[in-house]
């Protein structure tokens, strides 16, 4: 198959893929909330190739990046969307904090264990 050809082949399988930039997840239900995330996407793709026709060589590759950028929280009769890029946003310390946590909650559960 000529470099170009499947260029184009692979591209029009990432279109199908990831037809929008933003992408607006599945529902989660955590407690009385309904949590959704919003996510923006972003596809690199590169290709290319070289040598006579009996002798040619050829590679492609690609990739997909998915960054958070919000959360839809839906409860009772209200809507708050939380923005994840703003520091000062309740989110956004979550996430600040949420290494630290895990770490926590590791420690934790290891002296559980051992008792």
């Amino acid at each position: 198959m000529p470099v170009n050809e499947m260029i184009q082949t692979m591209l029009e399988e990432l279109r199908q893929i990831a037809d929008t930039e933003v992408h607006v997840g599945k529902p989660m239900q955590i407690g009385d909330a309904h949590v959704i995330p919003v996510s923006r996407l972003s596809l690199g793709f590169g290709a290319g190739g070289f040598g006579s026709e009996a002798d040619q060589k050829r590679g492609a590759g690609g990739g997909v990046s998915v960054e958070p950028l919000a959360f839809l929280v839906i409860q009772q009769d209200r809507a708050q969307l939380l923005h994840m890029n703003s520091p000062s946003s309740p989110m956004g310390k979550l996430l600040d904090i949420m290494p630290d946590v895990i770490d926590e909650l590791k420690r934790y559960t290891r002296k559980d264990g051992d008792q």
